[in-house]
């Protein structure tokens, strides 16, 4: 009973000392809020669930004291509204940054380096009613404690301010629950990434680092299909350091410049790219653009330029690709003597379509003289004032494997002709369509070539005649195919293809 009766009467004592010390003016600023006693008498379960710390009588109250002291901080009475008001703020906006506040005066504040020892302590104390700090965990402040060290030397050299530090609380997780997709291997990822489309493995680029790293894997953009798409500034120097082989861009926009360069990047200029098999017909490209891309092009095997305007530079470099098989020029401005004596060094050559290029009588006939003899197909048509009988002769020498060769459209060609062409043995396609020079009588004879299997002559005979024509050359077929395909990259209404490879996953 009377152990109960201490208890009530220091708990009097102790909260009526708090009242008295708030709402009394008269306090002086050095006071502090104590409360001592016989801390014998009292469970220390007790103490903890108060919040305070009891301080003995005598030589326990000073022993107490001095470890208080060095645990927690005291505040005096007259600043505990404005500590208040300090916490209600801090805890408004949390943030990593250091703020100092000046409104605690140095002669009624006992400082405390935070850092000194292992343990944090919690600067505001407004939890307890008795005025004393409670003690938080070590966690709450971790960051602070690592952040904080620095500024709290360069805060404590200049007088009458305090600093105090707010940590970030951590962010919560986005996933929910066990990401099983995060324990497969990167193999296992790229085998289901290859399943999607170009559109969808660019979105999955940005679902983390790891992601991005895989998609971008060459396996998975060995082949692209641009075609008829506009390609913004810079597009084509994102998409080949990616492992591109086969690339089509056939009726595609590409903005200029092509390659973004910035000051001082050597980048582009030293880079060679993988593409093998490039498709650029009826693309809209500036000559700079084109021989900028053909100059990172070291391993072309096919190549098609149809419709494009070519310049010395853009054919320098198709020079450099030694490995090129199959070129189309179909169409292709500006192209000169200059030009024809470039291309001309790819001595590895089998199928060329240089087709209505309006080439000058010079470039055509150094281009007769200079072809190499690994060519098997040519389509030379459209050179209706430029191309001659001499010219073929050379032709037929430079070229004695001639599988297939169209010639329409040459008008100066005459009965001369027919004699060159009897000396091609291999010739298995011919087309003089609107050879209007050479008789029709002669037409018969290259009809019965040995290894001749199609003949294409429209706008030569009638249709009553072609009936009487075709059954006197069984084995040839008259009038057949109506358009070259002779190094073109897409026949007829093939879209997703060139040269027979896919181009689309």
């Amino acid at each position: 009973m009377a152990e109960t009766c201490w208890y009530n009467s220091k708990r009097m004592r102790l909260d009526d000392g708090c009242n008295n010390n708030l709402n009394s003016a008269s306090v002086k600023e050095s006071e502090r809020w104590s409360c001592s006693g016989d801390t014998s008498l009292v469970e220390p379960e007790i103490l903890e669930d108060m919040g305070v710390s009891m301080l003995a009588d005598g030589e326990a109250s000073r022993e107490s004291l001095q470890i208080l002291k060095t645990q927690e901080c005291t505040i005096s009475p007259k600043n505990f509204e404005s500590n208040r008001h300090s916490k209600n703020k801090s805890t408004m906006y949390e943030t990593k940054e250091t703020f100092k506040s000046t409104s605690f005066e140095p002669a009624n504040v006992d400082r405390l380096d935070p850092f000194d020892n292992d343990d944090t302590v919690n600067f505001s104390a407004i939890n307890n009613e008795s005025g004393y700090s409670s003690r938080v965990e070590n966690e709450n402040f971790i960051e602070a404690k690592n952040f904080g060290k620095e500024d709290s030397n360069d805060a404590s050299d200049k007088p009458g301010t305090d600093p105090f530090y707010l940590f970030r609380r951590k962010k919560k997780l986005s996933i929910i629950g066990e990401d099983k997709f995060n324990k497969l291997s990167d193999e296992m990822i790229l085998m289901i990434l290859k399943w999607l489309p170009k559109k969808c493995l660019v979105r999955s680029m940005l679902v983390c680092k790891r992601w991005c790293q895989i998609a971008r894997d060459e396996a998975l953009w060995s082949r692209l299909d641009l075609g008829s798409k506009v390609l913004n500034e810079g597009t084509l120097g994102h998409i080949l350091p990616r492992g591109v082989q086969i690339l089509r861009l056939a009726q595609a926009e590409i903005a200029h410049p092509a390659f973004l360069k910035t000051n001082g990047d050597t980048l582009w200029e030293n880079y060679i790219c993988k593409l093998q098999y490039l498709d650029l017909s009826m693309a809209v490209v500036s000559p700079n653009d084109l021989s900028d891309l053909l100059s990172k092009c070291k391993y072309l095997k096919k190549l098609s330029l149809e419709k494009c305007t070519l310049n010395k530079s853009s054919c320098e470099a198709i020079s450099n690709n030694q490995d090129l098989e199959v070129l189309n020029l179909t169409m292709c401005e500006r192209m000169n003597i200059d030009c024809i004596k470039d291309l001309m060094k790819l001595t590895r050559l089998i199928s060329l379509n240089i087709a209505w290029c309006v080439l000058d009588s010079e470039s055509m006939g150094y281009l007769c003289q200079t072809l190499p003899s690994s060519i098997t197909r040519l389509n030379i048509a459209g050179c209706r004032k430029t191309l001659t009988d001499d010219n073929l002769k050379d032709l037929a020498q430079c070229c004695p494997h001639l599988v297939e060769l169209d010639l329409s459209d040459c008008t100066m060609l005459t009965i001369n002709t027919v004699h060159s062409l009897i000396n091609l043995g291999e010739l298995e396609h011919l087309s003089l369509s609107r050879c209007y020079s050479i008789p029709t009588s002669m037409h018969l004879r290259i009809a019965l070539m040995p290894r001749l299997r199609y003949l294409d002559i429209f706008g030569l005979i009638s249709d009553e005649l072609l009936k009487t024509f075709q059954a006197k050359c069984d084995s040839v077929e008259i009038n057949k195919f109506q358009y070259s395909a002779v190094a073109r990259p897409t026949v007829g209404v093939r879209r997703t293809s060139i040269w027979g490879l896919r181009v689309r996953d």
